[in-house]
């Protein structure tokens, strides 16, 4: 069998990690590396029994193929394993050259160990004790302001239980007043109406006077009447009486005459003194007759006149009443004494009730007056109630306006030591994570637990070394009775007060805010919003809505009104015109 060398070279360009170039800085990820290996085959190529010669003849060309094909493979399995070989290889020599690298830095290192930390803790150790006082000065003013603090919050809290006792004070003194002027036009209208009843019975009274009058005035004239009545009918009685007694005398003279003549006539026995005296007696006796009628048709035509006339003028007198003869009037004169003897009887009670209506009046009037009185010093006593209840209001509302005023520089001193809190605090994170970072790119500085908890303090002091004390100053003007009372500092709410004594619509204006020269959004009022007179509103923000809302307050579509140390607030009109300002500035000294 016989043998052949095959040689191989191969070029490959290795890529290494940057995790292992980086010790030291010394690695060759990208040095080509040339690879001579070299391999002994037998004359088959694949190890087996040689075969004999001419054999090849009988090879066909399929097996010839497929040899070839199984050669191609194998050369590229080859290809691959030798390329493999040869990285790892080369990154077998690469870290043994990073480890002898590393070993050196090691001896160095070794060599010169804690001879920069004596020169740290030289160059650091006054500083070091700087900041450790500086450090427990911190904690002491640190302790100060949260005495201070805890002081100011209770004195808020005192402040706030003012407040709400003022309010409440002058929320009950406002029913009060408002129930004493209730009362006021209670007492004022009982009063018209009372008015109203004595003009009422006033006119009464003046209404029944004339009715008295007038029915004196009547009972006068029917008295005068009756009495003339009473006279003419007892005139006409007596003449009636005369007449009728004349005719009876007449008729018994008239008989006697008769029976004269009767007697002459029957002395009278010849036939022409018979004749003569009958002719004679009818003659007489029918101008007797005659004589006799015409008297009693005079008298009856005199009577019926006069009582024709009579009764015409008691017709016209008693507004045609029904009297038609004469033998009515002795009841007209009976029913007239009945009424006459009524109206007595009538004016009598009139009289007793206009002295009791009199008596009733003067005593309405005398209580009236007592009242009148007593309604008077009740309304001066009011009144200087009212004086003095609105004096102690405006007393209150001055007093609690001052509180107002430092529960607004409290809050903001509070809001700012808060800040400066949170500054500090957010400096301390800082410096711990520079502390760590500095830790991690100086591996050999590295100290106990104590020696790292003083340098976060020297560098938290040294940053806070330059911070001073915060002053708030605020600045409110208005060009209306609408202004910006209050801002909370913490971003609750935006209140507004109406100072007019009217009713201001704020319906379509906006409240801009702009904090550190970054505006906020925008908001809104309603287009039928209105603020009364005297009265106060807050903007809520969604963030802060109470449980329970007024009627006057809004909430507004932002979480919470941001704070900053310029803050400037402004109330727009619809055309954008600026009708009230309220600016916060928070300036370090």
């Amino acid at each position: 069998m016989t043998s052949r060398n095959i040689v191989i070279q191969r070029s490959s360009y290795g890529a290494y990690p940057s995790s292992l170039s980086s010790y030291g800085g010394g690695g060759s990820g990208g040095q080509r590396v040339s690879r001579t290996i070299e391999r002994r085959y037998g004359a088959s190529g694949l190890g087996g029994p040689g075969l004999p010669a001419g054999s090849y003849a009988h090879v066909t060309n399929s097996e010839m193929n497929s040899m070839r094909v199984t050669r191609e493979k194998e050369k590229r399995d080859m290809q691959d394993l030798n390329e493999r070989f040869a990285s790892y290889i080369e990154k077998v020599r690469f870290l043994e050259a990073q480890n002898k690298k590393l070993a050196d830095e090691l001896e160095k290192l070794k060599a010169n160990w804690g001879k920069e930390t004596s020169a740290v803790k030289t160059m650091y150790q006054t500083e070091l004790t700087e900041a450790r006082r500086l450090l427990d000065d911190h904690e002491r003013d640190r302790a100060k302001l949260e005495v201070r603090n805890a002081a100011l919050e209770d004195q808020v809290a005192e402040l706030r239980a003012r407040l709400d006792e003022a309010n409440r004070l002058g929320l009950a003194d406002r029913e009060k007043v408002e129930k004493q002027n209730q009362q006021l036009s209670d007492y004022e209208a009982e009063i018209n109406l009372l008015r109203r009843r004595v003009e009422g019975f006033e006119n009464d009274k003046e209404r029944d006077r004339r009715q008295i009058n007038h029915l004196t005035d009547s009972l006068n004239r029917a008295r005068i009447d009756l009495d003339n009545e009473t006279i003419q009918h007892i005139d006409a009685e007596s003449r009636r009486q005369t007449l009728e007694d004349e005719i009876e005398f007449m008729r018994a003279v008239h008989e006697q005459e008769m029976k004269e003549l009767a007697a002459l006539v029957y002395r009278d026995t010849t036939t022409e003194n018979r004749e003569f005296w009958k002719n004679e007696m009818g003659q007489a006796l029918r101008e007797i007759q005659q004589v006799y009628d015409d008297k009693l048709d005079n008298m009856r035509g005199e009577l019926e006149s006069f009582y024709n006339l009579k009764i015409q003028e008691y017709r016209s007198e008693t507004s045609k009443k029904p009297s038609a003869d004469v033998e009515r009037s002795r009841e007209v004169t009976t029913r007239m004494k009945t009424q006459m003897t009524e109206l007595y009887d009538k004016i009598s009670d009139l009289d007793g009730k206009n002295q009791s209506l009199l008596r009733e009046l003067d005593q309405m009037r005398r209580t009236r007056d007592e009242r009148e009185r007593e309604w008077e010093t009740e309304n001066n006593d009011l009144k200087v109630e009212v004086a003095k209840l609105r004096a102690e209001l405006e007393s209150i509302l001055q007093e609690l306006q001052s509180i107002m005023h430092a529960k607004l520089g409290l809050e903001l001193e509070i809001a700012a030591y808060r800040k400066l809190l949170e500054s500090e605090e957010n400096r301390f994170c800082m410096v711990f994570c520079l502390y760590c970072m500095y830790t991690d790119d100086h591996p050999n500085d590295r100290q106990d637990g104590h020696r790292d908890r003083r340098t976060r303090g020297y560098e938290f002091g040294f940053l806070h070394k330059g911070e001073g004390t915060a002053k708030t100053s605020l600045q409110r003007s208005s060009k209306g009775p609408v202004n910006i009372g209050e801002c909370d500092p913490d971003g609750r709410f935006i209140a507004l007060e109406n100072t007019g004594r009217k009713d201001e619509s704020l319906g379509g204006w906006m409240l801009k805010r702009t904090v550190d020269g970054l505006d906020q959004p925008l908001f809104i009022f309603p287009d039928d919003y209105v603020i009364r007179a005297g009265d106060k509103t807050k903007v809520w923000s969604s963030g802060s809505r109470p449980v329970t809302l007024t009627y006057d307050d809004l909430v507004a579509n932002v979480h919470r009104w941001e704070q900053g140390v310029d803050v400037v607030t402004k109330l727009l009109n619809t055309v954008g015109d600026d009708r009230a300002t309220h600016v916060q500035k928070v300036t370090y000294v």
